[in-house]
């Protein structure tokens, strides 16, 4: 008898242990992003648009897009026509600061048109986001 509960115990340690903390994937979303929640766009006289200034940034409003773990957004295309660049700058800091640019599974261009463009990130880390389009 104590035998099968030391087993029935173990199993429900095991059991309680894969549980805790949840997949690498918690918390990802798939949604729509409007133009708006981009108020520090900017879009200069060539026709490149950038969603965020470079760091250093002052204003929390302006903080880099929250691009996290195995999403996938569609975000307005705020040009005329389809973007011919799609660049992402990735950063572990909503500010921006030690960025690179996104690439592999961080950053994944899935479609773009006149309409929409949409990203994904397929990494099991969240980053944060800063888009140029042209």
């Amino acid at each position: 008898m104590l035998r099968q509960a030391w087993w029935f115990g173990l199993a429900l340690l095991l059991l309680i242990a894969a549980g805790c903390g949840g997949g690498p994937c918690d918390g990802s979303e798939d949604r729509t992003v409007a133009l708006s929640e981009f108020p520090c766009r900017a879009m200069d006289a060539d026709g490149l648009w950038e969603s965020h200034p470079w760091p250093p940034i002052a204003d929390e409003q302006c903080y880099w897009f929250e691009f996290k773990a195995c999403s996938t957004y569609t975000f307005e295309n705020p040009l005329p026509e389809a973007p011919t660049t799609v660049i992402g700058y990735t950063s572990f800091d909503p500010d921006g600061t030690f960025s690179t640019v996104g690439s592999g599974n961080s950053f994944v261009v899935d479609e773009v048109s006149d309409s929409e463009i949409v990203l994904r990130n397929a990494q099991n880390q969240a980053f944060w986001l800063r888009l140029v389009l042209e």
